[in-house]
């Protein structure tokens, strides 16, 4: 039967100028039972970083990544980032501002949005700057599109080992309280976001905000992005065991990297702050967009979660691309198929309304 309609597809391309809904319904028969292999440069990218993983150890990945990002600070950042000046140290984070024309920018003025990003890194490694030319497409496609003014402050978290949980999370919260309450700019203007970890860390943080008013006067922020979050470390479903050879991410490494976290915290690797999926007080967060891709070990986790935010009545969106790997949003060199830059207007339309409304 198979053999049949791929003869037909092909026949229909050659003879005929055929709708393309026509032939997208031929091929999604052909090919409704079959996975799409990654490419030879998915492939690559795999083997190299979870070899890299397994085997390299923990400083020397720090290295690499604040090596690789003082290099991409170096060819594009002068014009778009800026350390902030505020003495946060005691707080327990740094950041740095991405604005275009950065010199002559202050954080919250004359912006429409605010995103506290959080990077990802397994809770281990990861730099603030890791993301910029991520961060300064987001920033060119949205003033185009949208005609808006986007910044972002980029967060220097602290890192297990040396600073296990909670710290991370409320480096977080301490950012936020000094923009709500030191910058005073309104919770209605700014979104939390990250990737991998740091997606944990973003949701994690609403989450501890919304569901403590005792500890915190504000209101919590606007929106959450998340992009390939990582959102449970008992790595147990079926997307795990499916896709552990097609994604970035080695599930053994990660559960090292959970137990350094983790630390002397004492806490089970399945406390909802640990892992969010299984948080059963979600009704009061904001509006949520979070993406995946087929490849991700946490696939089902994250469908798990949105599907929980969605049954609390939360406002949440989740958009998976099927021939994508962990993280294919942070960057067009770990994309497939246009992904990356779908990422981007997908986001921009959820923070600042489609095109036309």
């Amino acid at each position: 039967m198979n053999f049949i309609v791929a003869l037909l597809y092909c026949t229909l391309i050659l003879s005929f100028k055929i709708p393309k809904e026509i032939l997208a319904h031929f091929k999604s028969l052909f090919f409704k039972n079959k996975r799409i292999p990654p490419s030879l440069s998915q492939r690559i990218m795999t083997t190299m970083s979870r070899t890299f993983e397994l085997y390299l150890p923990t400083f020397l990945l720090k290295l690499m990544i604040r090596t690789l990002s003082k290099i991409i600070y170096s060819v594009k950042g002068r014009r778009w980032v800026k350390k902030l000046d505020a003495n946060n140290e005691k707080d327990g984070w740094e950041g740095y501002l991405i604005a275009d024309n950065v010199k002559h920018s202050e954080i919250g003025k004359d912006a429409d949005m605010i995103i506290l990003y959080a990077h990802g890194g397994a809770f281990v490694f990861g730099d603030a700057l890791m993301t910029l030319e991520m961060f300064i497409d987001w920033i060119k496609t949205w003033k185009s599109n949208h005609g808006v003014n986007t910044q972002i402050l980029s967060l220097e978290y602290r890192l297990s080992p040396k600073y296990s949980f909670p710290i991370a999370r409320d480096n977080i919260l301490a950012c936020y309280e000094w923009l709500v309450t030191e910058k005073n700019i309104s919770p209605s203007k700014i979104a939390f976001a990250g990737d991998s970890a740091g997606g944990n860390l973003a949701i994690v943080s609403a989450i501890h905000l919304v569901n403590n008013p005792c500890l915190y006067s504000i209101d919590p922020p606007a929106a959450i992005v998340l992009l390939s979050p990582f959102l449970s470390g008992m790595l147990n479903t079926r997307s795990v065991i499916d896709n552990a050879s097609y994604d970035t991410l080695d599930p053994t490494w990660l559960h090292r990297c959970m137990e350094s976290y983790i630390g002397d915290s004492n806490l089970l690797i399945s406390n909802s702050m640990i892992s969010p999926v299984f948080e059963s007080q979600l009704s009061d967060l904001p509006k949520v967009w979070a993406c995946a891709g087929g490849y991700e070990i946490f696939l089902d986790d994250i469908k798990k979660f949105i599907g929980k935010l969605i049954q609390n009545d939360v406002k949440a969106e989740l958009v998976i691309e099927d021939t994508n790997f962990h993280d294919y949003a942070i960057g067009k060199a770990a994309s497939r198929d246009g992904a990356y830059e779908r990422s981007i207007k997908y986001i921009g339309n959820f923070l600042y309304g489609k095109l036309g409304n």
